[in-house]
């Protein structure tokens, strides 16, 4: 994205001392697990005691002044003892302070306001984001390989994800280019590269279970229909010319179905390759969600941090992933596996093992969700055998753009994370023990989303709680909205990402 600066804004509470603070002058919000929180003007961080200490206000849970220290309207300072509150105690920081002042691994949730950006403004809901962006050379350029732990969108749902980095090439001296080009705060705990020696033209896949396979011999499809009719131009080559529909203007959670085909002339085990991304349905999904929490949004996530909140149905799970279905020997369609991942950035491959030996014309079935995915590559292959990776940490990280003072000691050791922000980008190096590989990008954390001022003007707690506990039919009344705004999403998401100048 175009943007020179990010100016930020507050969020204003309904207290009458607290909203008399100017916002021009920093505060923090520090959510405790117990459900208060702690109105700071004047703070820093006690890092040796692991500490926040600071002035300003305490208030309980309904948001009533218990205490103050010092004169919250002008900010003034008074020789009493400042609040110090324990990190282990905070849920989640929020501030108007962004990146890098604050304690490195916190929660902090900042907020930014319309200045991001042309592509933005027009589409909010298409913004740029998403989680670490991996980069690695594919022997010629810099390419777009692997986004790290997509859907771990908060410290909760941290998690770890592999991808496969399909088109790098390896080398001894391996390097990934780690970027975070969105209006987030990203929270790595460990990016490890998983290794696989290979021969010839083998190459090694792993399945929605997490197990690795070797193959060799993939076979192209010699056909593909869909509802919109022949498909095989589209996923023959990885070439990301893609197969993908148009979400259900009446419901977005409407199935489709792919045929494809192939001719297997041996027997033997096969899996099918599926290289595949998201399209934008869930971006504005989560967006959607966090607009309509609105003003209220720390205060949303504090709850989910806390695990105060329970809802029904996941509206990302109603959507589902991509199944896929072989026949038997009647003819009967029998789910072979399903995958399922978050992620519009990074083209990902996956393997579906078959469960029988296939021969002669064999015909799949793909059911998945209208509008949901973007598929740029199908093939079968013959699976040689299982096998198991080696690990390989970084031995040396270098700054390109950023402020960690020792990126790789972050990255390697335990309970301790890289954090980045919008613009820092790192150099990650790697040595690896053959240079004809395989290689996968195995990495965990969490990241944490910017609050936009167009988001928040669109607070509504009741589509907010048809959303999380109706997602059935929250899908339906939000289709009209989401098919506005479908053509031009791919574009504002391309032309919006992040960079420092």
């Amino acid at each position: 994205m175009s943007c020179a600066t990010v100016p930020v804004r507050r969020e204003t509470k309904k207290v009458n001392e607290i909203a008399n603070i100017d916002p021009s002058f920093k505060y923090i919000k520090a959510h405790l697990l117990d459900g208060n929180v702690y109105i700071l003007y004047d703070w820093h961080f006690d890092t040796t005691a692991n500490l926040l200490n600071g002035y300003g206000s305490f208030l309980d849970i309904n948001r009533n002044i218990i205490s103050s220290r010092g004169n919250v309207k002008y900010r003034a300072k008074t020789y009493i003892e400042p609040y110090k509150i324990d990190i282990s105690d905070i849920s989640l920081l929020e501030t108007n302070v962004p990146g890098p002042s604050l304690a490195g691994g916190l929660t902090v949730v900042t907020g930014v306001t319309a200045g991001i950006g042309v592509y933005c403004l027009i589409n909010p809901k298409a913004c740029f984001g998403s989680c670490p962006t991996f980069y690695a050379s594919n022997g010629d350029t810099l390419e777009i390989q692997a986004e790290g732990f997509s859907s771990s969108i908060s410290p909760s749902l941290e998690k770890n994800d592999i991808d496969m980095l399909y088109t790098a090439r390896a080398k001894n001296d391996f390097v990934l280019v780690v970027t975070n080009e969105a209006l987030e705060t990203h929270s790595i705990r460990y990016a490890n590269v998983l290794v696989f020696e290979k021969q010839n033209d083998e190459r090694v896949f792993h399945s929605p279970e997490g197990i690795f396979y070797k193959t060799k011999g993939i076979l192209p499809p010699t056909g593909c229909h869909n509802n919109n009719g022949e498909c095989l131009a589209e996923v023959v080559n990885v070439d990301r010319i893609e197969l993908f529909s148009l979400a259900d203007p009446d419901n977005l959670d409407s199935k489709e179905e792919i045929i494809v085909t192939f001719e297997v002339e041996n027997d033997g085990k096969v899996g099918l390759l599926i290289g595949k991304r998201q399209t934008l349905l869930t971006t504005f999904l989560m967006y959607q969600g966090l607009a309509y929490m609105g003003e209220s949004t720390t205060y949303w996530m504090a709850e989910f941090e806390r695990n105060k909140i329970t809802t029904g149905e996941n509206i990302f799970g109603l959507l589902g992933g991509i199944e896929v279905f072989s026949k038997d020997t009647y003819g009967n369609w029998i789910l072979e596996g399903e995958i399922n991942e978050t992620g519009p950035i990074a083209t990902d491959f996956n393997i579906i093992p078959l469960a029988n030996n296939q021969h002669g014309e064999v015909e799949l079935k793909l059911r998945l969700n209208k509008g949901l995915w973007r598929i740029d590559y199908l093939g079968l292959a013959t699976i040689s055998e299982q096998v198991a990776p080696i690990l390989i940490q970084p031995y040396q990280v270098e700054t390109i753009t950023g402020t960690e003072t020792f990126p790789l000691s972050n990255l390697i050791e335990n309970n301790k994370y890289l954090v980045t922000y919008p613009g820092d980008s790192y150099r990650i190096k790697y040595r690896l023990p053959f240079e004809n590989a395989e290689l996968f990008l195995d990495s965990q954390g969490f990241y944490l989303e910017w609050i936009r001022d167009e988001w928040v003007r669109e607070q509504n707690f009741r589509k907010l709680n048809l959303m999380f506990n109706r997602p059935s039919q929250y899908l339906k009344v939000a289709a009209p909205e989401y098919k506005k705004i479908e053509p031009f999403m791919e574009e504002t998401f391309w032309n919006s990402r992040y960079e420092k100048r």
